[in-house]
Protein backbone atom coordinates (compact mmCIF):
# COMPACT_ATOMS: atom_id res chain seq x y z
CA UNK A 1 0.00 0.00 0.00
CA UNK A 2 1.70 3.35 -1.07
CA UNK A 3 1.28 6.14 1.00
CA UNK A 4 -0.74 8.68 0.73
CA UNK A 5 0.90 11.88 -0.98
CA UNK A 6 1.55 15.55 0.99
CA UNK A 7 -0.84 18.24 -0.44
CA UNK A 8 2.35 20.02 -2.24
CA UNK A 9 3.74 16.96 -4.23
CA UNK A 10 -0.05 16.19 -5.25
CA UNK A 11 -0.38 19.38 -6.52
CA UNK A 12 3.52 19.04 -8.78
CA UNK A 13 2.13 15.72 -9.65
CA UNK A 14 -1.12 17.46 -11.18
CA UNK A 15 0.75 20.25 -12.71
CA UNK A 16 3.28 17.15 -14.53
CA UNK A 17 0.08 15.15 -15.28
CA UNK A 18 -1.92 18.52 -16.88
CA UNK A 19 2.12 18.84 -19.02
CA UNK A 20 1.30 15.31 -20.87
CA UNK A 21 3.32 13.24 -18.02
CA UNK A 22 1.04 9.85 -17.95
CA UNK A 23 3.43 8.79 -15.10
CA UNK A 24 2.68 11.57 -12.90
CA UNK A 25 -1.28 10.32 -13.01
CA UNK A 26 -0.09 7.07 -12.59
CA UNK A 27 1.43 8.39 -9.18
CA UNK A 28 -1.11 9.84 -8.39
CA UNK A 29 -3.71 6.56 -8.96
CA UNK A 30 -1.43 4.62 -7.18
CA UNK A 31 -1.08 7.14 -3.78
CA UNK A 32 -4.79 7.71 -3.81
CA UNK A 33 -6.49 4.28 -4.98
CA UNK A 34 -7.27 2.86 -1.68
CA UNK A 35 -8.65 5.81 -0.40
CA UNK A 36 -10.73 6.25 -4.14
CA UNK A 37 -11.90 2.46 -3.33
CA UNK A 38 -13.03 2.74 0.01
CA UNK A 39 -15.19 5.66 -0.40
CA UNK A 40 -16.82 3.92 -3.79
CA UNK A 41 -17.22 1.05 -1.64
CA UNK A 42 -19.43 3.34 0.59
CA UNK A 43 -21.68 4.38 -2.24
CA UNK A 44 -22.24 1.17 -3.36
CA UNK A 45 -21.11 -2.43 -2.52
CA UNK A 46 -20.32 -3.84 -5.89
CA UNK A 47 -16.43 -4.34 -5.64
CA UNK A 48 -16.41 -4.33 -9.85
CA UNK A 49 -18.61 -1.55 -10.45
CA UNK A 50 -16.51 0.60 -7.76
CA UNK A 51 -13.52 -0.30 -9.34
CA UNK A 52 -14.38 0.32 -13.20
CA UNK A 53 -15.33 3.79 -11.94
CA UNK A 54 -11.85 4.41 -10.78
CA UNK A 55 -10.61 3.08 -13.88
CA UNK A 56 -12.77 5.13 -16.19
CA UNK A 57 -12.16 8.23 -14.14
CA UNK A 58 -8.62 7.78 -15.16
CA UNK A 59 -8.66 6.82 -18.21
CA UNK A 60 -10.58 9.92 -18.98
CA UNK A 61 -8.88 12.24 -16.75
CA UNK A 62 -5.66 11.10 -19.24
CA UNK A 63 -7.65 11.81 -22.58
CA UNK A 64 -8.67 15.17 -20.74
CA UNK A 65 -5.24 16.14 -19.50
CA UNK A 66 -4.56 18.62 -21.65
CA UNK A 67 -8.10 20.90 -20.99
CA UNK A 68 -8.74 20.40 -17.09
CA UNK A 69 -7.82 22.81 -14.85
CA UNK A 70 -5.78 23.22 -11.65
CA UNK A 71 -6.82 22.11 -8.08
CA UNK A 72 -6.52 23.22 -4.76
CA UNK A 73 -6.97 19.65 -3.23
CA UNK A 74 -5.90 16.55 -5.75
CA UNK A 75 -7.97 13.78 -2.86
CA UNK A 76 -10.99 15.92 -2.82
CA UNK A 77 -11.00 16.51 -6.45
CA UNK A 78 -10.58 12.72 -7.25
CA UNK A 79 -13.32 12.02 -4.20
CA UNK A 80 -15.79 14.54 -5.95
CA UNK A 81 -15.27 12.86 -9.73
CA UNK A 82 -15.54 9.20 -8.11
CA UNK A 83 -19.22 10.13 -6.55
CA UNK A 84 -20.40 11.78 -9.69
CA UNK A 85 -19.04 9.02 -12.00
CA UNK A 86 -20.47 5.85 -9.43
CA UNK A 87 -23.91 7.67 -9.13
CA UNK A 88 -24.17 8.39 -12.43
CA UNK A 89 -23.35 5.04 -13.54
CA UNK A 90 -26.17 4.03 -11.00
CA UNK A 91 -28.33 6.10 -12.64
CA UNK A 92 -27.42 4.54 -16.20
CA UNK A 93 -28.40 1.23 -14.57
CA UNK A 94 -31.67 2.48 -13.43
CA UNK A 95 -30.59 1.83 -9.71
CA UNK A 96 -31.49 5.32 -8.76
CA UNK A 97 -33.20 8.34 -10.31
CA UNK A 98 -31.52 10.82 -12.24
CA UNK A 99 -33.29 13.33 -9.93
CA UNK A 100 -29.93 15.19 -8.56
CA UNK A 101 -29.39 11.74 -7.30
CA UNK A 102 -28.94 13.90 -3.83
CA UNK A 103 -30.18 11.46 -0.88
CA UNK A 104 -31.30 9.16 -3.62
CA UNK A 105 -28.07 6.63 -2.57
CA UNK A 106 -27.26 4.50 0.20
CA UNK A 107 -24.03 5.77 1.47
CA UNK A 108 -22.60 2.53 3.98
CA UNK A 109 -20.70 2.62 7.25
CA UNK A 110 -18.70 -0.34 7.96
CA UNK A 111 -15.62 -1.06 10.10
CA UNK A 112 -14.67 -4.38 9.25
CA UNK A 113 -11.85 -3.32 7.29
CA UNK A 114 -10.36 -1.79 10.41
CA UNK A 115 -11.05 -4.04 13.06
CA UNK A 116 -8.00 -6.59 11.85
CA UNK A 117 -5.80 -3.55 13.24
CA UNK A 118 -7.47 -3.50 16.81
CA UNK A 119 -5.93 -6.15 19.24
CA UNK A 120 -8.45 -5.14 22.30
CA UNK A 121 -11.56 -6.82 22.02
CA UNK A 122 -12.90 -3.50 23.88
CA UNK A 123 -12.13 -1.66 21.05
CA UNK A 124 -13.71 -3.86 18.93
CA UNK A 125 -17.27 -3.43 20.91
CA UNK A 126 -16.91 -0.05 20.84
CA UNK A 127 -16.18 0.48 17.07
CA UNK A 128 -19.81 -1.68 16.36
CA UNK A 129 -21.69 0.18 18.71
CA UNK A 130 -20.58 3.08 16.70
CA UNK A 131 -21.17 1.30 13.28
CA UNK A 132 -24.91 0.57 14.64
CA UNK A 133 -25.61 4.11 15.97
CA UNK A 134 -24.20 5.73 12.59
CA UNK A 135 -26.37 3.58 10.60
CA UNK A 136 -29.12 5.57 12.30
CA UNK A 137 -28.02 8.67 10.94
CA UNK A 138 -29.18 9.83 6.91
CA UNK A 139 -27.07 9.29 4.24
CA UNK A 140 -25.69 12.57 3.90
CA UNK A 141 -24.89 12.67 7.59
CA UNK A 142 -23.12 9.01 7.49
CA UNK A 143 -21.35 10.97 4.26
CA UNK A 144 -20.29 14.30 5.61
CA UNK A 145 -19.15 12.30 9.00
CA UNK A 146 -16.93 9.85 6.64
CA UNK A 147 -15.48 12.58 4.91
CA UNK A 148 -14.49 14.18 8.28
CA UNK A 149 -13.48 11.66 10.43
CA UNK A 150 -12.05 9.21 7.98
CA UNK A 151 -10.38 10.74 5.17
CA UNK A 152 -9.54 13.88 7.05
CA UNK A 153 -10.90 16.58 4.72
CA UNK A 154 -11.21 19.83 5.67
CA UNK A 155 -14.90 21.73 5.38
CA UNK A 156 -13.52 22.97 1.84
CA UNK A 157 -12.65 20.05 0.97
CA UNK A 158 -16.29 18.33 1.89
CA UNK A 159 -18.38 21.25 0.44
CA UNK A 160 -16.40 20.45 -2.86
CA UNK A 161 -17.15 16.82 -2.40
CA UNK A 162 -20.49 17.00 -1.33
CA UNK A 163 -21.29 20.13 -3.65
CA UNK A 164 -22.53 22.09 -0.44
CA UNK A 165 -21.60 25.48 1.01
CA UNK A 166 -19.08 25.98 3.82
CA UNK A 167 -22.02 27.17 5.83
CA UNK A 168 -24.17 23.84 4.96
CA UNK A 169 -21.50 21.60 6.15
CA UNK A 170 -20.83 23.41 9.48
CA UNK A 171 -24.90 23.31 9.89
CA UNK A 172 -25.17 19.86 8.69
CA UNK A 173 -21.82 18.72 10.85
CA UNK A 174 -23.63 20.04 14.00
CA UNK A 175 -26.87 18.16 13.37
CA UNK A 176 -25.02 14.76 12.51
CA UNK A 177 -23.31 15.28 16.07
CA UNK A 178 -26.43 15.66 17.79
CA UNK A 179 -28.21 12.99 15.94
CA UNK A 180 -25.11 11.00 16.78
CA UNK A 181 -25.51 11.47 20.78
CA UNK A 182 -29.09 10.79 20.54
CA UNK A 183 -28.66 7.45 18.89
CA UNK A 184 -25.82 6.66 20.54
CA UNK A 185 -27.88 6.87 24.30
CA UNK A 186 -30.85 4.99 22.14
CA UNK A 187 -28.26 2.22 21.34
CA UNK A 188 -26.54 2.14 25.01
CA UNK A 189 -29.92 2.29 26.38
CA UNK A 190 -31.07 -1.55 24.41
CA UNK A 191 -27.91 -2.94 25.01
CA UNK A 192 -28.75 -2.49 28.27
CA UNK A 193 -32.25 -4.24 27.88
CA UNK A 194 -30.77 -6.87 26.30
CA UNK A 195 -28.30 -7.51 28.81
CA UNK A 196 -25.09 -7.05 26.56
CA UNK A 197 -23.31 -4.71 28.53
Amino acid sequence: MSKRLAAQEACELWQDYRAGDIYALGRIMQAYYPDLFHWGMRLHAERELVKDCIQEMFVNLWKQHHSIGTVENVRSYLLAVLKARILRELSRKHVTHQANLTDEYAFSVEFAADLRLIEEEHEVYQLRKLEQVMNYLPQRQKELIYLRFYQNLSFEQIAEVMQLGRQSVYNLLQKSLGNLRKHWQVVLLSLLFSGLV
